[in-house]
């Protein structure tokens, strides 16, 4: 039975709360809107080693709007430059949950607590702490978009189950955090000027969400949920896993009116909206990480994919405008060495 990456994340989160230790699912930062069509060349990609990890599902991944990809380890943040090897960014002090990256700042959530620094100097410029109803975080995700951040926090364990993630609203000219949700489902969202689009239980019904960045107004619509979301050329699509079949269902992104929904091929698994086009992973493996992965540009007009790149190990689409793939390789338990594959048309 094919699991989806963030139930993958989510078992890995579960099986190391048992030994004491903290997993976390990647951070992303806001959503590139794709281009109106698809186009039909095959994609190309550049692949950058970022070296061995202990905990392959405990590294957080952003992409800055120049390109730069910073991802962590532990409690050290590194960054690959165009496509350079991967130097050393940040020294945060605490195990890394989250990342985001603007032109001139790094946001960094280790806990309750996101700070920001200076990708100049690397220095402190301001932090503010998360409320949430379990102190022990298991996973979290950052966006930013200009001054707004959103934060996402979940504490789901082998013991506790699948948890709902709390959603915060954050603008970096004031101390103050605004709890946005209580019943978000982790990491499928995204986020651009608009601000932030999320999947929730809103009273008794499953609703597709957006949330006003500058106001406490959040509009609702009936709609599926726990499903991968992506924005493209004013749409909001989903990634719907049904029970017999996978589609992708397009809603108007202001209106949240439904636009569209076709059949998708069983073996996709997330989406991501990027400059070259709306981005789909496949994984037609049983087996984790499925060495037959391909990224392809996805048609929410036909549910067909075309130009896709073969990816093995590939298990992660980073948002941003430089599109990319994380892969891995090597897998014993939690241990692999990861791959960053640049992608281009």
């Amino acid at each position: 039975m094919k699991i989806k990456p963030q139930a993958w994340a989510l078992l890995a989160a579960t099986a190391l709360a048992l030994a004491g230790l903290t997993a976390t699912v990647p951070g992303a930062q806001a959503a590139t809107r794709a281009t109106a069509t698809p186009a039909t060349s095959p994609l190309h990609g550049t692949r950058i080693a970022l070296g061995p990890t202990s905990n392959l599902y405990a590294n957080a991944f952003a992409e800055a709007p120049n390109g730069a990809v910073f991802f962590s380890r532990g409690a050290v943040v590194y960054v690959v430059e165009g496509n350079r090897a991967p130097v050393t960014a940040l020294h945060p002090g605490r195990t890394v949950l989250a990342l985001a990256a603007t032109k001139s700042d790094l946001f960094v959530e280790t806990g309750l607590l996101v700070t920001e620094y200076s990708r100049a100097n690397g220095r402190q410029v301001r932090h503010w702490t998360l409320t949430s109803p379990v102190k022990s975080i298991t996973s979290a995700g950052l966006y930013v978009v200009g001054d707004t951040v959103w934060a996402w926090t979940d504490w789901a364990t082998d013991g506790s189950g699948f948890q709902y993630a709390e959603i915060s609203r954050i603008h970096t000219t004031t101390a103050a955090v605004r709890v946005v949700d209580k019943s978000a489902f982790p990491g499928d969202m995204a986020a651009d000027a608009a601000g932030l689009y999320f999947e929730t239980v809103h009273g008794v019904s499953d609703d597709l969400a957006h949330a006003n960045p500058t106001t406490p107004a959040v509009q609702y619509r009936k709609g599926p949920v726990d499903a991968p979301l992506a924005l493209a050329s004013g749409r909001v699509d989903l990634l719907v896993f049904g029970a017999s079949a996978e589609a992708v269902y397009s809603y108007n992104a202001n209106t949240l009116a439904l636009v569209s929904s076709k059949r998708a091929r069983g073996a996709d698994d997330g989406i991501a909206g990027t400059s070259v086009g709306l981005l789909v992973l496949a994984q037609p493996c049983n087996a984790f990480p499925c060495s037959s992965a391909t990224v392809g540009r996805l048609n929410v007009a036909t549910g067909g994919t075309t130009g896709a790149l073969r990816t093995p190990g590939a298990y992660q689409l980073l948002n941003g405008p430089a599109q990319a793939v994380i892969e891995a390789s090597g897998v014993s338990g939690t241990h692999a060495h990861l791959f960053l594959v640049r992608i281009s048309s």
